[in-house]
């Protein structure tokens, strides 16, 4: 007892030193006995059945509930009651279940009144037991530091048959008073309903009961940051901390599969790796209260860095114990993603959201914007840790197999883009805008390894080999797989350009979204537009409803641009075939003969060659998006049309 009486009066110092006075005299005589109330037995276990009142809580009905005084020295009220909870399925549940339910909640802070029905949620700890049988299964702690009657920081502590596995912490950084979202003494699931807005912290760490010690894991952290000071996030980073002996060829997804609260400690979770970094940004600035979570890109990296970094032990003196837990400083953590040794990187843009799914949230669901960020996908080019759900349909996949350890990119003039440094390939599914159809798919390689994209093809849904550009549904592999969402082999239109237009792109994020927003988005529209007019004098281009409706329907500068490059991709493809057909004719209006004299054939003969020349330069300012100049060879174009079409 004398040992207790020390501990509390060690810990009252550093609450008073670190934090300020507490918000009473009587809080600050009783600090420690809330502590000794839930102490641990050796290994980690905590049970109820040698609690003086575990028998008058075995005697309780559902719905009923008493409150008590700690028997400690300094001891505060508690509460004991008796719930019938319906709990989800998860976190070790195979289906939903309904249990009785003992809940013991210990007035940490010393403001519960006589006749009070519960506790509170901002110094207050929820101890429960699912299964009434005195094992705990939950934990549930608030810290307020400083007083204020709000939570600053808190545990979700999960435990299997009264043992400590694992558990959440949030820490509220914004002072805004949201943590976790708490449904039935544990998280509740969809973050959405947490707090993934402004500056926020949220990490996992497991429990080792030899060394009584937290230790880095799963999601270690998910960090959010509010770069511009508007109360929304612009910034997001999650970290999965794994065992640095993982395999991922059969462990996937392990910095989700891990928190698995029915795991015991085990000896590889000593040797632990920050073995995948996912890393969002809002690029345009729009995200705000009105327009939450408009993260645009983000880069997934994968590597087997030792999860040690300089000032991840963090210590709380209101934290039961273990009160160190480790993780990533979150002041550190953005330095940390924008320098990670990356053995691969996976870059994804949001061009687009997915009219065939519902990937979002409140308040804006429709725009299937995720709390997490923009991330990488489960096929084509594997990468372990990927996180999910994924949005398939209009988001650009790009990735680099080699190392790097910095987050480089750069911007290209032949497709309007900004692209990730160093990647080989990559592509866009596109469809399901205004409908639930494929539209097709945007392929880009790095033909000549130096960096940079050289290479586009365009993919179009339903069409075979030797189908015209009408989306005319053939038969064979291909429709049948374009019936099945992919794409067919045989591109619509493929071009390798000797000068894509490379820009390289400033590192400040700030200065490369005012370039991106302030001169690319504008001057990438206007050429589009100026192109689309051109096109729309050598032919009547209807635009598709659904493609209409997409472009009504888009929310920002970058989805209006993306669907005008549908559009514009349509209606080239179907002009192209035009003229082409068009030559064709001028060719086969005269014999390969001396035309010397014959006149009309020679003129024809002329037009065709010049006709053909102007194609060439047709298709090679298009793919290297020079659409000033292919707009002046559509009007050259129409001219030799025009003159064919005089009389003789």
């Amino acid at each position: 007892m004398r040992m207790q009486i020390i501990a509390s009066c060690v810990v009252t110092a550093v609450v008073l030193a670190l934090f300020g006075p507490p918000p009473s005299v009587c809080a600050q005589e009783r600090a420690g006995w809330w502590e000794a109330e839930t102490a641990m037995r050796p290994g980690g276990t905590l049970a109820l059945t040698k609690k003086p009142w575990w028998e008058r809580a075995q005697a309780m009905k559902v719905g009923e509930q008493f409150t008590l005084q700690s028997d400690l020295p300094g001891g505060g009220a508690m509460l004991v009651r008796r719930e019938r909870l319906k709990l989800r399925w998860g976190y070790g549940r195979r289906k939903p279940s309904e249990e009785d339910v003992l809940v013991w909640v210990i007035d940490d802070d010393g403001d519960m009144r006589p006749g009070d029905a519960d506790g509170d949620t901002d110094s207050d700890c929820y101890v429960v037991d699912y299964e009434a049988d005195g094992d705990v299964d939950r934990m549930v702690d608030y810290l307020d530091h400083d007083g204020d009657d709000r939570a600053d920081e808190m545990d979700i502590r999960y435990y299997d048959d009264g043992h400590l596995r694992i558990a959440w912490f949030g820490v509220d950084l914004d002072g805004d008073g949201h943590l976790w979202s708490v449904i039935n003494y544990e998280y509740g699931g969809g973050f959405f309903r947490s707090d993934p807005y402004g500056d926020n912290l949220v990490y996992a760490n497991k429990y080792d009961p030899q060394r009584n010690a937290w230790v880095p894991i799963s999601e270690c952290p998910f960090a959010f940051y509010d770069t511009d000071g508007d109360g929304e996030s612009e910034a997001v980073v999650r970290v999965s901390a794994v065992p640095l002996d993982f395999d991922p060829q059969t462990e996937l997804d392990p910095g989700n599969s891990l928190f698995d609260y029915t795991t015991p400690f085990s000896e590889r979770m000593r040797t632990m790796g920050a073995v995948n970094f996912r890393y969002s940004r809002d690029l345009d600035g729009l995200s705000s209260p009105d327009r939450p979570l408009h993260y645009d890109l983000g880069f997934n990296l994968i590597g087997r860095l030792p999860y040690q970094f300089e000032g991840m032990a963090r210590e709380n003196p209101l934290r039961r114990p273990p009160r160190i837990t480790n993780v990533i400083p979150y002041e550190k953590l953005i330095e940390v993603a924008e320098n990670y040794p990356a053995e691969q990187t996976g870059f994804s843009f949001r061009e687009y959201g997915d009219d065939g799914v519902s990937l979002g949230g409140d308040p804006r669901p429709e725009e299937d914007r995720r709390w997490e960020g923009v991330f990488w996908t489960w096929s084509r080019r594997c990468m372990h840790n990927t996180g999910g759900p994924i949005q398939n349909w209009n988001m650009r996949r790009e990735f680099r197999p080699t190392p790097s350890t910095k987050r480089e990119l750069y911007y290209c003039r032949a497709d309007h883009r900004i692209h990730l440094e160093g990647a080989t390939d990559g592509w866009t599914r596109v469809g399901h805008l205004g409908n639930t159809e494929p539209w097709g798919e945007f392929r880009f390689f790095d033909t000549d390894r130096d960096g940079h994209f050289d290479r586009w093809e365009t993919h179009l849904a339903g069409r075979s080999p030797g189908d015209g550009p009408d989306f005319r549904a053939g038969d064979g592999p291909d429709f049948r797989a374009a019936k099945m969402g992919l794409s067919p082999s045989s591109p619509a239109r493929a071009s390798t350009v000797r000068d894509p237009g490379i820009r390289e792109l400033p590192a400040d994020w700030d200065e490369l979204g005012r370039l991106y927003t302030e001169e690319l988005l504008p001057e990438a529209l206007q050429a589009n537009a100026k192109l689309l007019a051109a096109m729309q004098k050598l032919g009547d281009f209807p635009v598709p409803d659904n493609l209409a409706k997409a472009l009504a329907a888009a929310t920002c500068a970058s989805e209006r641009l993306y669907v005008q490059d549908v559009i514009r991709e349509s209606q080239y493809l179907v002009l192209r075939e035009k003229l082409e057909a068009q030559g064709s004719r001028l060719f086969a209006g005269f014999p390969p003969a001396d035309l010397r004299r014959k006149p009309d054939e020679l003129k024809t003969s002329i037009l065709a060659w010049t006709h053909a020349r102007l194609m060439a330069d047709l298709d090679t300012a298009y793919a290297e998006g020079r659409y000033d100049d292919a707009a002046r060879l559509l009007g050259e174009i129409a001219k030799v049309s025009s003159e064919n079409d005089a009389p003789q």
